[in-house]
């Protein structure tokens, strides 16, 4: 978790980092990509590899994810300021999603010793409790199974 902590204390920072590396008004889809390619592989030498999701967005754009922070490349980078702080915010955001689940995994495992029969009552009830959470942050939207075959 200390790479949310040292995200929290550097905020700032990163957010002013990030907004001088935003394409120039009017940029192409191409140099947007490009954009959002660099601030991830930024972020994950910075943070670490679980940044690399943060822009996993709800609807089709996002590719059926739970970040509402972030919509997609095109919709997503514009005014320097304004995307640099939805980086942030979005990385915020995909780095909670990821501690809820591990505290659902955490909660949902069958007790060590279980045998076979109850292990299989546990697994059963996990993935029915996860398919459910991630229909609900999805919102059910374009691919949102996408979200619930990677847990």
């Amino acid at each position: 978790m200390d790479g949310a902590r040292n995200l929290r204390s550097e905020a700032s920072e990163i957010t002013t980092v990030i907004a001088s590396m935003v394409p120039v008004n009017g940029a192409g889809w191409e140099e947007k990509r490009r954009f959002t390619s660099e601030v991830t592989a930024l972020l994950a030498a910075r943070y670490g590899r679980w940044a690399c999701g943060r822009d996993w967005a709800v609807g089709e754009g996002g590719g059926g994810g739970v970040v509402t922070s972030w919509c997609c490349t095109s919709h997503s980078v514009g005014e320097p300021e304004v995307t640099a702080a939805n980086v942030v915010a979005s990385l915020l955001e995909w780095r909670d999603w990821l501690e809820e689940l591990a505290d659902r995994f955490e909660l949902l495992a069958p007790p060590d010793g279980t045998d076979a029969e109850d292990r299989g009552w546990h697994l059963e009830r996990a993935a029915s409790r996860l398919v459910t959470v991630v229909v609900d942050r999805t919102s059910a939207e374009c691919g949102w199974y996408g979200s619930a075959t990677r847990c």
